[in-house]
């Protein structure tokens, strides 16, 4: 686990506050939407359209059809139920991935990485994050030091 810390606001209220993220969230999430060169560069708000008319937001870019999508709710509802909403509270609340908070988006990272194929969703940044982590045949990622 690395600690990394996190500026969250809530009802207009912020702070800094220190979490725990596993290794590969971290490496994934600083491919997918942070400045790729420094492990704990995370942009939570980022937007990008992809070619197919999708949209993949949040720090690991879920993709708009696939993941973060109000009508086929495989990876939702489980989190829903998990932090005490139902899939329609969820939805409400967090619209697109962008809008949740950083520890929502993490949770949703976890359970994809634990029930999805783990880093296959993240293949199409393997370029950049498998500079610094190697996936074992068992599927565990491991840093690599350069």
């Amino acid at each position: 686990m690395l600690t990394v810390l996190l500026w969250m606001c809530i009802e207009g209220k912020c702070s800094w506050v220190s979490e725990p993220l596993s290794q590969e969230s971290a490496v994934i999430a600083m491919c997918e939407s942070g400045d790729r060169e420094n492990i704990g560069s995370v942009d939570w708000t980022a937007v990008n359209i992809n070619r197919d008319g999708t949209i993949d937001r949040g720090a690991w870019q879920f993709n708009s059809y696939w993941v973060w999508n109000s009508k086929d709710r495989w990876i939702i509802n489980p989190i829903a139920k998990k932090i005490g909403l139902t899939g329609n509270q969820f939805f409400e609340m967090y619209p697109t991935p962008n809008h949740a908070p950083p520890l929502v988006q993490y949770e949703v990272f976890n359970y994809m990485w634990d029930n999805g194929f783990g880093w296959e969703h993240w293949a199409s940044s393997k370029s950049c994050w498998g500079k610094w982590m190697k996936i074992t045949s068992q599927g565990q990622a491991i840093l690599r030091f350069k």
